[in-house]
């Protein structure tokens, strides 16, 4: 039986991250593992990212756009494909909007019952997560909780022992909501330093395997609760204030709730070999910094999106490619 370990978490908790650093433990020891990323939406911004950072220690495959039953249908067709290809384990990181019972449903239909075995849900929350989520968004949060063999928070660096006891309020609040009987304590939890996992932190870490989680299941379909906008070849005066732009963007609630924005800019537009600006945004934080490829692409996931008014911060932009 092949293991299949799901990486899961809300959008911009740093499943990527976490997901480039636990392949490559993996692959380390010896094992031959393959990754499959489904991002919201019509295009996936990660795959130079993904590409670059996995380099050919694994393989990957990406599965983007369509509705629920479409996606659901070339996850499959994937794991199929994968469940021939002799691989030891496969790693599935979903979007950040997805129902973890949907994952357990999959696995449970033939043939992938025959030819997989769920190893691990790892969940990735960050230290301070977003408490003005809306009740579809902290109804996926607890199906990502619930589920969990180990919940890892992310970028908690400097959280004192009350923030962290404030979190796991937090999610067994969320849990409780929902009708989940499970309960998130310490032994629960894997506070992530990153760049600081041991050898020793990923060997028990790829043990943790899954909690039955069971909790009221509501009939979410994300791609009709959550839009998704792209802008492309987008262009603004002075690079030097994408940050400011981007803040900017995401803390005008006229522009909608936005929950991601992600994607890059070169860092001079009129000038190809510029180099590239990588944007990584939520309304906690705002990452900008020099990356060696990219796309020239924006997307933004939310709710209640207003493209015309965010699309007003851009000097230029196009609709399609």
């Amino acid at each position: 039986m092949v293991k299949v370990d799901l990486i899961t978490g809300f959008l911009g908790s740093g499943k990527t991250t976490f997901l480039t650093d636990y392949a490559a433990f993996l692959t380390g020891r010896g094992e031959r593992v393959a990754v499959i990323v489904n991002d919201h939406g019509a295009i996936n911004v990660d795959r130079l990212l993904l590409d670059d950072a996995l380099k050919d220690s694994c393989r990957l495959e990406m599965v983007i756009g369509g509705d629920s039953d479409c996606r659901r249908r070339r996850l499959k067709t994937k794991l199929i494909a994968m469940g021939m290809g002799g691989y030891d384990r496969v790693i599935l990181e979903p979007s950040g909007i997805f129902d973890v019972d949907e994952f357990f449903d999959m696995l449970f239909e033939e043939p992938l019952d025959r030819w997989y075995e769920i190893g691990n849900v790892l969940a990735i929350v960050e230290a301070s997560p977003d408490r003005e989520l809306s009740n579809a968004g902290r109804y996926l949060l607890a199906s990502q909780v619930a589920k969990a063999g180990k919940v890892i928070v992310s970028k908690g660096e400097e959280n004192s022992e009350e923030a962290r006891r404030e979190l796991m309020d937090y999610l067994n609040e969320s849990l409780e909501l929902f009708q989940c009987r499970r309960r998130i304590s310490e032994k629960n939890i894997y506070f992530w330093k990153l760049g600081e996992i041991s050898e020793e932190d990923y060997t028990l870490l790829s043990k943790s395997g899954y909690n039955s989680g069971e909790m009221v299941r509501l009939p979410i379909d994300e791609t009709e609760a959550f839009d998704s906008l792209f802008y492309f070849h987008v262009k603004i005066e002075d690079t030097t204030k994408l940050k400011e732009v981007v803040e900017s963007i995401i803390s005008d609630e006229k522009n909608g709730n936005i929950i991601r924005l992600k994607g890059f800019i070169r860092k001079n537009p009129d000038d190809p070999n510029s180099g590239w600006i990588e944007v990584n945004a939520t309304p906690r934080d705002v990452d900008v910094r020099p990356i060696p490829v990219g796309q020239e692409l924006f997307i933004i996931i939310g709710e209640n999106l207003n493209k015309e008014r965010i699309g007003s911060y851009w000097m230029e932009y196009r609709n399609e490619v």
